[in-house]
C-alpha cells in the first residue's frame, strides 16, 4: 500500500505543490505542498493522480488508511490554520539513507521559506525522524496515538525564520 501512497503524493505534488529529487539519479525526494493546496480534494485528485494508482490504492486497502488520513488531515487543520508549507512526502532510497540525502532534500525548500517568511508543518509517524526534523528547527507540536491504531503521530512545525 506505502507505493500507492507515495505514487499518489507523487502525482498531486507535481500538479499542485513543489516536488524535488536529490539528482537525476532519485536518490530521494520530497513533496511539499502550500497550505491552500491541502488538504486533497476528490476533484484535484483526480485530476492530477492516474487511474491506475488510485485504483491501486483501493485494491491494497487504502481505505482502511481512510480513517489516519482524516485524522491527520484534521489535527494538521487544527494545528496550522494559517499560511504555511506542508511537508507531505520525503523518502530516500534505504541504501541512500544516512548519507544527508534527507538534508539535501530540506534545505532548498527551506531556504525558500525563510525567504517567504512562512511556517513549515509536517507529520510523522515515526518517532526515529523526529530528531532529524528538529535538527533543521522543527519543533513537536502535538504527539498523539491515532484513534482506532496503534500509530502514533508526531505533529512538528518550523516558525518563520
Amino acid at each position: 500500500m506505502a507505493p500507492y501512497f507515495f505514487r499518489s503524493s507523487l502525482y498531486y505534488g507535481i500538479r499542485y505543490g513543489e516536488t524535488y529529487a536529490v539528482s537525476p539519479n532519485l536518490e530521494g525526494v520530497a513533496v511539499w505542498l502550500p497550505s491552500d493546496r491541502f488538504p486533497v480534494t476528490f476533484w484535484r485528485a483526480v485530476r492530477s493522480i492516474p487511474i491506475s494508482v488510485i485504483l491501486g490504492f483501493g485494491r491494497e486497502g487504502g481505505w482502511r488508511m481512510k480513517y489516519s488520513g482524516d485524522y491527520l488531515d484534521a489535527m494538521h487543520k487544527h494545528l496550522a490554520p494559517f499560511k504555511h508549507w506542508f511537508l507531505q512526502v520525503i523518502g530516500v532510497d534505504p541504501q541512500f539513507q544516512g548519507q544527508g540525502y534527507g538534508g539535501k532534500l530540506l534545505r532548498p525548500m527551506l531556504a525558500r521559506i525563510d525567504d517567504e517568511g512562512l511556517p513549515c508543518y509536517l507529520e510523522t509517524l515515526d518517532e526515529r525522524n523526529v530528531h532529524l526534523y528538529e535538527h533543521f528547527g522543527f519543533k513537536v507540536v502535538d504527539k498523539a496515538t491515532i484513534p482506532k491504531t496503534s500509530l502514533n503521530s508526531w505533529a512538528m512545525l518550523r516558525e518563520v525564520r
